[in-house]
């Protein structure tokens, strides 16, 4: 329960001093320019979660060379299994690239949290609405073409059982339309700390975050474009201890 509300003051003192002191700053600056910045910033703040958490975190990168050649304007679409309300910090913080999230249209009600995720250039997607939903991708599509990578869960929502669950085809129509590259992450240990079951956390936990080899959706063929979804979900799974 200690670790609980720690990570809750963190958060709830962090976000109203972003809002106070620096929201208005990034809102001034140019429109290509304020996503970055106000990415920046959620990065600090990501940081001050998981280490309030006693997340003891691991990085480890299948092939770190290709990661680092990857540029913003590849269209960089990151795909990620989803256990925790804690994978969104545990991902921002062990990435140097600065990531947005398509999350669900409910978090747009979320205070504080709602505004700098629209600041971020994070979209918010309508699962019961499909015509809302299609227009919530194209959006998002050219936001990753404009240079500003994207998170996708593509279960669709947090594990029940730890298991990673199927993934959506549908959700990989954000990658597929964008055409670039698709950056594989498996979270292994969220679960643990905090999940589904629980609103409680357990502090002092290991997460192990895999970086998988980036995937260029512009060289592989057309059976293996149809069947991304499976391919990915093959690859995160596999890098679960």
């Amino acid at each position: 329960m200690l670790t609980l509300l720690k990570v809750t003051l963190v958060a709830l003192l962090n976000f109203m001093y972003l809002t106070l002191f620096k929201a208005s700053k990034i809102k001034k600056m140019s429109k290509d320019k304020a996503p970055f910045a106000a990415r920046k910033e959620l990065k600090k703040l990501s940081e001050r979660i998981v280490k309030a958490a006693k997340i003891n975190l691991e990085v480890v990168y299948l092939d770190e060379a290709a990661y680092k050649k990857m540029k913003l304007d590849d269209g960089i679409v990151v795909v990620a299994n989803h256990s925790s309300n804690l994978d969104i910090p545990v991902i921002v913080t062990a990435l140097s690239i600065p990531v947005g999230f398509v999350a669900k249209k409910e978090m747009e009600n979320w205070p504080f949290y709602s505004m700098w995720m629209k600041m971020s250039n994070c979209i918010f997607l309508d699962r019961s609405n499909p015509r809302e939903g299609i227009k919530s991708i194209r959006k998002a599509v050219e936001i990753v073409k404009q240079g500003y990578p994207t998170v996708i869960f593509p279960e669709g929502e947090r594990t029940l059982t730890g298991e990673v669950g199927n993934f959506k085809k549908g959700s990989f129509k954000l990658a597929t339309e964008t055409n670039g590259i698709i950056l594989p992450l498996t979270i292994d240990g969220t679960f643990f700390v905090q999940n589904r079951k629980s609103i409680l956390m357990k502090p002092n936990r290991k997460v192990r975050l895999t970086v998988g080899k980036p995937i260029d959706l512009r060289k592989i063929n057309q059976e293996n474009s149809k069947n991304i979804s499976e391919i990915v979900r093959e690859l995160v799974v596999k890098e679960i201890e």
